[in-house]
């Protein structure tokens, strides 16, 4: 396939930026248009110097619909009013979104649902590719030890990060609960404090930790009397997340009308 364009709302954020840069550095992508809010200092530089790169005479602009124009793909992680607005004009548009947005409610996810009818929404909490192969061993794990074992779910994020427990914890707990034939919302716990009574035998539990410049580290404890298996995964740059995220836009581009995850992606040779 030729080279893709993309779009990148957001790009001062971390990911944005990121994003960019990596974008800059390939020969697989071009930049379709860039953007941030209008009151932000970032309107009118010039998107390669502020990547880090040379100078592209093309700026960051606060206009949101150049998302839309001359592009393949809208590579999404910004926050869920945002993302819902994008996802609405890629369709509109028959254009393919990538969103690694977290905290959209199930409204929201149903929203994404009925948009992929019509185009490809690849849609992940995480788009780590180790994270993807932590979740696949989380179900298979569960599979393997049955309903005896205790789950618990421990993740730890920056001090900046607003939404608990984080996307990447509540999908890893999703993939215990899928796999013993639950709906996680029914098996989660994450608010015990006090006196809170006995753990339930079939509740799946989440721990949170905020704290310093922390990319994102998950556990997953499978719990037995007199033994204890713990599977992980930490991040330490940013930049996995936006390897992972380009990967799904190159295949995203010319896939097939559906909603998928990283998973699906790497299983259907993206």
């Amino acid at each position: 396939m030729n080279k893709i364009s993309v779009s990148i709302p957001g790009c001062n954020g971390r990911m944005g930026k990121t994003l960019l840069k990596l974008i800059l550095e390939s020969s697989k992508y071009e930049i379709a248009s860039a953007t941030c809010l209008p009151n932000e200092d970032e309107v009118g530089f010039d998107i390669g110097i502020f990547a880090g790169k040379d100078k592209m005479n093309r700026e960051i602009t606060a206009e949101p619909m150049l998302l839309f124009q001359n592009s393949d793909v809208l590579i999404d992680f910004t926050v869920p009013e945002a993302t819902m607005f994008h996802a609405k004009q890629c369709y509109d548009n028959s254009m393919s979104i990538v969103i690694g947005t977290t905290g959209l409610s199930k409204t929201q996810e149903k929203e994404l649902l009925s948009f992929s009818k019509k185009i490809p929404v690849v849609y992940s909490a995480n788009f780590s590719i180790g994270v993807t192969l932590l979740s696949k061993l989380v179900s298979n794990a569960t599979k393997t030890l049955g309903l005896d074992w205790d789950i618990e779910v421990l993740e730890m994020h920056h001090k900046q990060k607003v939404d608990s427990p984080s996307g990447t914890a509540l999908l890893l707990g999703k993939s215990a609960a899928d796999a013993r034939h639950q709906e996680l919302s029914n098996v989660k716990s994450s608010l015990r404090d006090g006196l809170v009574g006995k753990r339930k035998a079939d509740e799946i539990g989440f721990a949170v930790l905020r704290g310093g410049d922390v990319v994102g580290e998950h556990s997953v404890f499978f719990c037995n009397s007199g033994e204890r298996i713990e599977l992980a995964h930490k991040a330490t740059d940013r930049s996995i997340f936006a390897y992972g995220a380009l990967r799904a836009s190159y295949w995203a581009a010319t896939a097939n009308p559906g909603l998928y995850s990283l998973a699906d992606v790497l299983e259907n040779g993206g």
